[in-house]
């Protein structure tokens, strides 16, 4: 038992108790397409081998003739022969000419990133036109590609059928993880009514990062600690990891054993939410919990 002083109420008892299984978080093999080129892509390509499992395949697909790709990534200070856990393939084609992202096995990746192309990263409105219809040809192509289950399901308050455009590509989305990144805060409302892709705004994060810094620049040495190639990071942990099915305990209790791990608990979000819970203000309060709900974490790179 441990007792918190402050800011709980001196009478306030939080028990930690035992965690319900060993931690084991095997990772697979992954196969991810990124579409687009960015100046920086050494450094994603650096990153995700750092991630993955042995064995995954990093799929390149852009505009950029092969032999320039390979001289780019070497003048970034990449070494292709040294990447541990993926194996790059590179492939060449417009993103936003349909026969040529049919010519990709779309519907065999396990994620998908869609990049804000450097050649027309100077118009955001123009970056974002193009990521936008990269999504809707690649969704698309998975719909008819896949099965399509007979199903009704429901969507912001409506329903769709069988033979809907959205439909079908909801059901893609269900199959494959798409990012897309825009540079527009407006668009990022087309793709939150969407809900066939989740999104990165890549220049807001920047803008949010600077004014941070600018606020208190000690707030840079933790941004660098979780952006950082190496260091700690931000994971999504299933709640099984913590506790039992309908275990009534407060989120203090949580971090508790989340400790034991060695990890840092920050947020969750419920099985039925949209939106996680950061920093939640009762913390206190217990309340039962579904092992469909989801932890958000910092902790050690795995």
């Amino acid at each position: 038992m441990i007792w918190f002083l402050s800011p709980l109420p001196c009478w306030f008892q939080v028990w930690r108790g035992s965690l319900p299984k060993d931690f084991v978080y095997p990772k697979s093999p992954e196969r991810i397409l990124l579409c687009g080129w960015r100046r920086d892509m050494e450094d994603m390509i650096m990153v995700l081998d750092a991630s993955l499992a042995h064995g995954s395949e990093l799929w390149m697909f852009n505009d950029v003739l092969e032999k320039e790709r390979e001289k780019k990534l070497t003048d970034g200070g990449l070494d292709i022969n040294r990447l541990e856990n993926i194996t790059l393939v590179n492939r060449e084609g417009n993103a936003v000419i349909r026969r040529h992202l049919e010519s990709l096995p779309l519907e065999s990746f396990d994620s998908i990133l869609i990049l804000a192309d450097e050649s027309v990263e100077d118009s955001a409105i123009q970056a974002d036109s193009r990521s936008l219809a990269t999504l809707l040809l690649i969704r698309d192509i998975q719909a008819r590609r896949l099965p399509y289950v007979a199903m009704v399901s429901q969507a912001h308050g409506g329903s769709f059928s069988k033979g809907s455009w959205i439909g079908e590509m909801k059901q893609a989305s269900d199959k494959t993880v798409i990012i897309s990144e825009i540079l527009d805060p407006r668009t990022k409302n087309l793709l939150a009514m969407s809900k066939i892709s989740d999104y990165v705004l890549s220049n807001e994060l920047v803008s949010m990062a600077l004014a941070m810094v600018s606020e208190d620049r000690q707030i840079n040495d933790v941004l660098e600690e979780l952006f950082a190639e190496q260091g700690n990071e931000m994971h999504i942990r299933q709640a099984d990891l913590y506790l039992r099915e309908s275990e009534k305990l407060s989120f203090y209790e949580i971090m508790l054993r989340a400790r034991q791990r060695r990890e840092i608990v920050i947020g969750y979000r419920l099985a039925n939410a949209e939106r996680a819970v950061i920093n939640p203000p009762a913390k206190s309060e217990r309340r039962s919990w579904s092992l469909k709900d989801v932890f958000v974490v910092i902790t050690e790179k795995e």
